[in-house]
């Protein structure tokens, strides 16, 4: 089991005493959702009447903080922000003295001012890169093919600046997000390696306290829609009855429809683009998104893991079946450290079941064991059955 540690810093500088007092911290990151944390800190009444940080400068809203924390060997930043609430509690029993602190990410720096302007003959992408310029982040924006020309359709502005990027990127079928000093607009890395295996009922292995999981069938939908052109009145159509993204396993949701079942079909309607190319684009982000039918959501006792599980990143779980074991695409984490030890909450999509052969399940006891657990295997009549099966599905998990 390893350790964990926490580091504070304000304003550029570590403040260890807030270690010292810690009752709780929560820092919660989301793949939608702005990043934010919760420090609640033990207030005691010192001799000359005053109380510890409820005064406290350091403590003041839209003072800059950096929470870097995991295990003790291998921390790291999980946010950088502002403080913007602070909340002292007290009460006639000093145990339930507390100064609670919470705020987001830089981020809410983008989001606080409504902003009316045009984007003439400009790309979604060179829109997002000037945006994450003019709060002083370093873009890491994929470019988009489509130019706004003026003569056809210019992109206004009516929104927050957080709020038109997050627009643009819904339909490009893209992420939009603040990491540090990055600024995010791109598509999602489903591709990317995934983060180090969580197991459940894996003896010595196993990392999560617990794990459920719900397939949906009437989410996955074909996505159409029908536009005028403006310029010749020819009637447009646009349609994507496929996902672009990467499977996560071998069983698409397509493959349990009956023989006899069409898939879902959804028409976008009161939505208006520049042409063919952006229909394609948000029927095809859409369409994406439909395909994620199976989510979950879980705990992992973070000590025994000894990893920082992050979100937009995938990660392999095992030990729960050979239908749901495999890849993961993480969606929300909420670090938690407090009384009980660590804890990380979270969120998890997949848009297939059943494992492709390509994932590698490190350490288990063999290849059911990557599987379905690995306390008690099945009784040797079983065995060599079962393993020719399992080994076409698991793969690398031998």
């Amino acid at each position: 089991m390893k350790q964990h540690s926490v580091l504070i810093e304000i304003d550029g500088k570590a403040v260890p005493e807030l270690r010292r007092d810690l009752l709780s911290l929560e820092v919660e990151l989301d793949d939608q959702l702005v990043g934010m944390f919760r420090l609640t800190l033990a207030s005691t009444l010192r001799p000359d009447g005053s109380w510890s940080y409820v005064d406290d400068a350091r403590l003041a809203v839209w003072r800059e903080v950096a929470i870097t924390a995991g295990p003790a060997d291998a921390p790291e930043q999980l946010l950088t922000g502002f403080i913007t609430h602070v909340r002292p509690e007290f009460g006639r029993d000093l145990s339930h003295c507390r100064v609670v602190v919470w705020g987001m990410d830089r981020s809410v720096l983008m989001d606080r001012v409504d902003v009316l302007t045009d984007w003439p003959n400009t790309r979604d992408s060179d829109i997002a890169t000037e945006v994450f310029l003019k709060y002083d982040l370093v873009p890491q924006v994929t470019d988009t093919p489509i130019v706004h020309e003026e003569e056809v359709s210019t992109i206004i502005q009516r929104e927050t600046d957080l709020q038109l990027l997050q627009r643009l990127a819904a339909r490009n079928g893209f992420e939009c997000f603040v990491s540090g000093e990055v600024g995010y607009f791109g598509p999602p890395a489903v591709a990317a390696a995934p983060q180090p295996v969580l197991a459940l009922q894996f003896g010595r292995e196993t990392s999560l306290n617990r794990l459920s999981l719900e397939v949906n069938a009437l989410a996955p939908a074909d996505v159409a829609m029908f536009q005028v052109d403006q310029q010749t009145g020819e009637v447009l159509l646009a349609e994507a009855d496929a996902t672009s993204e990467p499977s996560l396993g071998s069983r698409r949701p397509g493959s349990f429809l009956p023989g006899d079942l069409s898939p879902g079909l959804v028409y976008i309607g009161q939505t208006v683009t520049t042409g063919k190319e952006e229909m394609a684009a948000l029927v095809g982000g859409l369409r994406d998104q439909a395909e994620w039918f199976v989510t979950g959501e879980g705990e992992v006792a973070a000590n025994q893991y000894g990893n920082i599980l992050l979100p937009r990143r995938t990660v392999l779980i095992k030990g729960i079946g050979a239908t749901y074991s495999g890849v993961y695409y993480v969606t929300h984490v909420t670090h938690r450290f407090g009384a009980d030890g660590y804890t990380q909450d979270f969120k998890v999509k997949r848009n297939a079941l059943n494992p492709t052969g390509a994932e590698v399940f490190a350490a288990q006891t063999g290849v059911l064991g990557a599987l379905v657990g690995g306390s008690a295997g099945p009784a040797p009549a079983q065995l060599a059955g079962a393993l020719a099966a399992a080994a076409t599905t698991v793969g690398g998990a031998r």
